[in-house]
Formats: C-alpha cells, structure tokens, sequence
C-alpha cells in the first residue's frame, strides 16, 4: 500500500471523528452559529503535507529496512543450515542439527512476529501524534481567528471503491455516501492552508 493510499484511508477514519468545538455551545446548536465562525478542514492535504508527517515517513522507512536486512540474513543463515542437513548422512550428529535448524525456524518466525508488531505500534504511534498535533493546532488557530466550530471537509475527495475489500462496491459506495457530511462547503471557510503553514513553520523552530 502507497503512502498517498495509506493517508487516504486514515483521513477518511479521521473524517468521522475530527470535529473540534472550541466554546461550549450550551443550548445551541451548529445551525445558530454564525457562518463566518465555522471553518473546514481538507484532512487528507494536511496530512500529505505536514513536515512533521514526512518525518515520520522517513522514520518508519529506516525502521523498516533494517528489519528487512536482518530479515535477510536470519533467512540466509537458517536456509545454509537447512542445506547443510540435507546433505549429512543420519547420525546422533545430524540429530543434533535437525533439532538446532527446528529451534533456529521457531525463533525466526517469532522474530518476525515480534518485528511485524513494531512496524505496526510505529505506524499506529504515527498517527495518533498527527492527529493529536492537528488537533491542539486547530484549536489555537480556531482561538485566534474566532471560529467556534471546525470541521473536517469530508466532501472533498471522490467516492472510490476496492476490488481488494470484501464488500460489493455497491456496499463500499453506499457506505461512504452515507458516511459523509458535508456537501458542500465554500472556499472561504477553508483553513488548511493556513493549517499547514503553522504546523510547519511551529515545527521548524521546535528544538
């Protein structure tokens, strides 16, 4: 899966949760708030675009391909022992290996279990920082500017389907129709470039 698939899919896990209230509204409701105090958010631009996102990226990617080199040499050298016992006659000897080259699979697989579950707690951990950075960010931005309600701008993106998923594309279409909530939305509410610029600018002078 691309980079640009994997926001993707966590921007739209976002859209159905990101709604950020900066005053409480007391009795009223979204409908009796000002149309100047309401911005929204395209949250799949602000996640390809943010430094701090890229950083991650390049993070992940080192974790990654160390995990892929140790992988090839505990491979290798499981797959030379393998061919050593096929080569040696029975004996107490062979014996002793064939039981070395059982253990030697057993912890290779967990190892990479082990490997497979860090990969995922960083990615995981990835995401939970950029959401609760976009979140602390919206809310000053919100603060200064007046807003009392940002929204993420859910309606910006097609409807797309996957052969991949296990549900008609009938039922994937249906499901994200369904899901959204916005419309439409006018540019002059829209705060992402403002978003981005802040989070990046914020991020450059952080030690």
């Amino acid at each position: 899966m691309s980079n640009r698939q994997s926001i993707a899919i966590v921007a739209a896990a976002l859209v159905i949760s990101l709604a950020v209230v900066l005053r409480p509204l007391e009795a009223r409701g979204p409908a009796m708030i000002a149309a100047e105090r309401i911005a929204t958010v395209d949250m799949g631009k602000v996640l390809d675009r943010l430094n701090e996102a890229a950083e991650w990226d390049m993070k992940i990617d080192r974790l990654s391909a160390n995990i892929g080199q140790e992988f090839q040499r505990r491979q290798e050298a499981l797959q030379s022992r393998i061919a050593e016992l096929r080569e040696m006659p029975e004996s107490d000897d062979s014996a002793a290996l064939r039981e070395e080259v059982a253990l030697m699979r057993l912890r290779f697989e967990e190892w990479g279990r082990l490997k497979q579950l860090e990969l995922d707690r960083e990615r995981s951990l990835k995401w939970q920082t950029l959401y609760r950075a976009i979140r602390e960010e919206v809310a000053r931005l919100a603060q200064s500017e007046g807003f009392e309600l940002v929204v993420v701008n859910d309606g910006v993106g097609p409807i797309s389907v996957s052969r991949e998923l296990e549900m008609s594309q009938e039922r994937q279409v249906r499901m994200q129709i369904e899901g959204r909530q916005i419309l439409f939305a006018a540019d002059a509410t829209d705060i992402t470039e403002q978003l981005v610029v802040r989070m990046n600018n914020a991020r450059a002078v952080r030690p």
